[in-house]
């Protein structure tokens, strides 16, 4: 009987301490599931790839010369007009009279620089009588001369062809000479704007041509040439680069978004990739990746420089071409997880069913 007894405790207490043992055994850690992609090896880099906008080349503000209250305007927001158009008008009833005063003082005074001239030449007369009278005819000359042109200057017509933008003041109201009366934008010319990277900007000498694409012009392959960047950068370090098509007759025109095209000379050290976009993220303005290695995925920083004809990411170094770096998955990821590759499905497996 106490044999049995005996036998029973200790049973107990086994059954005891491994309940124990179970409860401080820690939980299988989680595997989370992701796919990946090798990096491409690429041999050249020729060509970067930027978003641009065209604007614009020219948006001119149109003023009158001269002062006075504006008697009609022509135009308004949105109209298209063509070089010499009539914009607006002012009240020239002042002018006109300035005008004609001093037309009549100076009919009078050539008139009395012709007798003069009659005296002069029979001796009757000082030349330098004569000289001062013909002075204030040419001083007078000159005046008119300027009366006239402030007449022209109350008409106000257009020197290009393009739309009116705005129209900032209303028939009837006062302005001064040199304000603006209306925004003009001119069409005939445009200009493509695009940002380059610092990195880039110290290897503008690399650069060999330059084009463009636009998705309402699919196929065609705009030459532009380069004009001119901008040497100080902006607060995200980015140069801004301005371009124009070598043609006139290109299919651009203002507020169309463009892809620009450089084609450039590459000096990399080592080999360069390319990765799709979605496998490279920011953090405090730097760029990373996740590395998987004997399934436990590390943040890895790399270097990029801008994007590859086939729209991936050109990485310039941080990975090597036999590493597999997360492309889907990658937001849930932590330093040290364990991960299980997903395979793809092939062709012959769609959905992976077989």
């Amino acid at each position: 009987m106490k044999r049995k007894s005996l036998a029973m405790l200790l049973a107990l207490a086994c059954l005891l301490l491994g309940c124990r043992i179970g409860e401080n055994s820690e939980k299988p850690t989680k595997i989370k599931n992701v796919k990946t992609v090798s990096p491409t090896v690429i041999d050249d880099v020729a060509i970067r790839t930027f978003p641009g906008v065209v604007k614009s080349a020219n948006e001119i503000n149109l003023a009158f010369k001269a002062a006075g209250q504006i008697s009609r305007i022509l135009v308004k927001e949105g109209d298209y007009v063509r070089e010499g158009d009539l914009i607006a008008e002012l009240d020239k009833k002042d002018y006109l009279l300035q005008l004609e005063a001093t037309q009549i003082q100076y009919n009078q005074l050539q008139t009395e620089v012709e007798r003069l001239e009659t005296l002069y030449k029979r001796n009757t007369l000082p030349a330098n009588d004569y000289e001062k009278a013909k002075a204030g005819l040419s001083a007078l000359g000159v005046q008119l001369q300027a009366y006239r042109n402030q007449v022209e200057y109350t008409v106000l017509t257009s020197p290009v062809s393009g739309y009116v933008q705005s129209v900032k003041f209303a028939p009837s109201e006062m302005i001064n000479a040199g304000m603006t009366i209306v925004a003009l934008v001119d069409v005939s010319s445009v200009k493509i704007e695009t940002e380059l990277p610092a990195s880039l900007f110290l290897r503008l000498n690399d650069f060999i041509a330059f084009s463009c694409r636009t998705n309402l012009a699919e196929g065609q392959k705009i030459p532009l040439r380069f004009v001119g960047i901008n040497r100080k950068a902006n607060s995200s370090q980015l140069h801004k680069m301005i371009f124009v098509p070598e043609s006139p007759k290109s299919p651009l025109a203002p507020g169309m978004n463009v892809e620009v095209y450089i084609s450039m000379k590459e000096k990399t050290e080592g080999k360069t990739f390319t990765l799709p976009a979605k496998t490279v993220f920011g953090e405090e303005g730097k760029s990373y990746v996740w590395v998987v290695e004997n399934e436990i995925v590390h943040k890895r920083e790399v270097k990029t420089g801008g994007m590859a004809q086939n729209g991936e990411l050109i990485i310039l170094s941080g990975i090597s071409e036999n590493e597999e770096v997360v492309q889907a998955g990658l937001r849930t990821l932590q330093e040290n997880d364990r991960v299980n590759i997903i395979q793809s499905a092939t062709e012959t497996n769609v959905g992976g069913l077989l």
